[in-house]
């Protein structure tokens, strides 16, 4: 079947001499993976650069369900991002919860508030001028959300951490991390490179005690360096 939908770049791997499969979020059917012939020669229908993490995506596909692989019959970027592929600290951040996407995105049904929530908010982050050192804080508060495990509150996301015996859960600021995580993108707050640090560690914390196949995250080195 046919189907038009929007979607969002996850991550691709090279298959074969010229050849990507591509996992892709869509609004239509959640989680989907998809073979891309020919995409890596001098004639191909699509560029690469179509399928790279993180790109917003109108797209035709052959989806059947039940299929583990998916073909795409057009592919056409809608929302080109002018900064995220230019800003190192931007790059960082969508590097390290692209990683982090694929790795907890995990439905293959339609859930359009979660589709509008990451749409808006990668728009969000390329468009922003300042104050975004603490996007991906307030991005993984909200996400948990959608996947079924937020907290109640900083107070109870702090409690879980103790009981779990993460180191530092006493360094965090309740009242703080919850001013931080309940405001919108792009509002100011001054809070340390250190505290910023220790947030977002326990938030990872957090996501690693409710789904077992989180493990270790190979851009989190990458982003600190790059936000110290």
């Amino acid at each position: 079947m046919q189907t038009k939908t929007k979607g969002l770049v996850l991550h691709n791997l090279k298959y074969r001499e010229t050849s990507l499969l591509v996992t892709i979020y869509t609004a239509e059917f959640g989680i989907a993976s998809y073979i891309e012939n020919g995409v890596r020669s001098a004639k191909a229908k699509h560029k690469m650069a179509l399928f790279q993490p993180l790109t917003l995506l109108d797209l035709e596909v052959f989806h059947k369900p039940g299929r583990g692989l998916h073909r795409i019959s057009e592919a056409k970027c809608y929302f080109p991002y002018r900064q995220i592929p230019f800003d190192v600290g931007k790059s960082s951040i969508a590097l390290f919860l692209s990683e982090i996407l694929g790795k907890v995105l995990k439905e293959e049904e339609a859930n359009f508030p979660l589709y509008d929530f990451l749409e808006d908010s990668f728009q969000f982050l390329d468009g922003a001028q300042g104050n975004y050192e603490n996007f991906h804080i307030q991005f993984l508060w909200n996400l948990a959300s959608f996947l079924g495990f937020a907290p109640g509150s900083t107070e109870e996301l702090i409690d879980q951490l103790k009981q779990s015996q993460f180191s530092g859960a006493n360094g965090i600021d309740a009242t703080l991390l919850s001013d931080l995580v309940m405001a919108n993108y792009g509002e100011s707050f001054i809070i340390s490179r250190a505290q910023r640090k220790e947030y977002l560690s326990g938030l990872l914390y957090f996501y690693r005690l409710h789904m077992e196949s989180f493990g270790e995250l190979r851009s989190w080195e990458i982003l600190q360096e790059v936000m110290a």
